[in-house]
């Protein structure tokens, strides 16, 4: 049988009940006994239901675990698994394919629409529902290890995927501000007050019986996180809908999501740089990374938790750098692909905030684990539009997420920018 959602498997078992009643009501209308032909027409009929049953029972399981585990923000290992298992039966090209033809999904698609709805209603968020991905489904994606460090799974410039996932786990491909071990909060489903550092404290050691005063008295604000929707669309001709395959599939997952995923991670920089000056108005060089070394270490900041991401400019100032007190590159490339500065983990995106002084670059040299959060609300929603432009026999696929971003502790980042 056919992988339907509930409400069809439900209108099916009907459909059988009924047909059953009209082969008996057509004895008695006839005003003859049931004959062997009726008898084995209901047999049969009555294993249709039995069969419908099974799949009903198994659907409601499947609905009450991903709800159980979106009501926890966890799930279990069976849970977990049976996510999995329905992660792998998504058909991500079969669904847009139903709905450029004004069909209405089925199957997984369905049962995860309808999860993601149930996760909408009631927030500050607004989906249309046609194909959704719940918050859920990504997460046990994410607890198997589908994605994240060493999966192909990123959209850091420059890196080609050699292990590129289908479906869910690539929808799922998370954004560079988490691949450099940012914080993630995921599953939001309304604002979230999130605590943020505004004055550090000074320790001190005061004598036996004596207050600390003011010393080791930090300051704690609070930042609110609200759904804020990023959007991408792409036009598409109704043929290519028609063959469907990889082809739709790898346009949604590796070159919209990713695009998603590059704004998003453009406000987070945004975010940690600000919209005012750095911490740091010089030129990009290695000795200003020693300033800023020097700056996280006095701020407490672990160094060996500590990444470097910059802008061409900047780049292309340190590749010509050295280290002051050596003869050794300031970026080292020994390792291709897992480039370093000044020995922490390097990486160079488009994604930062230009510098008010072209020829100087932005930098951020950061714990962007202490640094920031993104909050990820919900999953993703996918609408097809079929009649935008049907005179050029073209539909229209938009993809929608909802983030926000918030910096946790200033002194854990430390910026190169001018604002001028």
């Amino acid at each position: 049988m056919t992988d339907l959602p509930i409400k069809d498997l439900q209108a099916l078992r009907a459909q059988y009940v009924d047909q059953r009643e009209d082969v008996k009501k057509a004895a008695e209308l006839e005003e003859r006994d049931l004959n062997d032909t009726d008898v084995a027409e209901m047999e049969r009929l009555a294993s249709e239901i039995r069969k419908v049953d099974v799949q009903l029972k198994v659907k409601r399981e499947d609905a009450k675990i991903a709800e159980s585990a979106v009501m926890a923000g966890e799930m279990g290992r069976g849970a977990q698994n049976e996510m999995q298992r329905m992660s792998k039966r998504f058909d991500l090209a079969g669904a847009l394919r139903d709905l450029s033809q004004g069909k209405r999904v089925t199957g997984v698609a369905a049962e995860w629409t309808e999860e993601a709805v149930r996760e909408a209603r009631g927030t500050n968020m607004m989906i249309k529902g046609q194909l959704s991905i719940p918050a859920a489904a990504f997460r046990a994606v994410g607890d198997a290890g589908e994605f994240g460090a060493g999966s192909g799974l990123t959209n850091s410039p420059g890196f080609v995927p050699t292990n590129v996932a289908n479906g869910v786990a690539a929808l799922a491909a998370p954004t560079l501000f988490e691949t450099m071990g940012g914080r993630v909060l995921s599953g939001l489903t309304g604002n979230v007050s999130v605590p943020i550092v505004t004055t550090a404290a000074t320790i001190s050691e005061p004598n036996e019986g004596a207050a600390p005063a003011a010393d080791a008295n930090t300051a704690i604000g609070a930042r609110t996180l609200s759904p804020n929707r990023y959007s991408a669309y792409v036009t598409v001709t109704e043929q290519l809908m028609l063959q469907g395959g990889p082809a739709v599939e790898q346009l949604i997952t590796q070159d919209m999501v990713t695009q998603l995923n590059r704004q998003i991670d453009k406000t987070v920089f945004n975010t940690i740089i600000g919209t005012g000056d750095g911490d740091n108005t010089n030129p990009v060089s290695s000795a200003q990374l020693l300033v800023g070394e020097g700056a996280l270490a006095g701020a407490g900041v672990n160094l060996a938790n500590v990444r470097i991401i910059a802008d061409s400019v900047a780049h292309g100032l340190l590749a010509d750098d050295a280290i002051v007190s050596g003869v050794d590159a300031a970026i080292n490339r020994s390792n291709v692909g897992s480039l370093s500065a000044m020995g922490y983990p390097y990486y160079v995106s488009d994604l930062l905030p230009l510098n008010g002084v072209a020829v100087e670059g932005s930098l951020i040299m950061a714990d962007f684990n202490q640094a920031a959060v993104l909050g990820l609300f919900g999953g993703i929603d996918i609408v097809v539009n079929p009649y935008t432009l049907d005179i050029n026999h073209q539909v229209r696929i938009s993809v929608h997420k909802y983030a926000d971003a918030a910096v946790l502790h200033a002194a854990a980042a430390y910026t190169f920018h001018d604002n001028v």
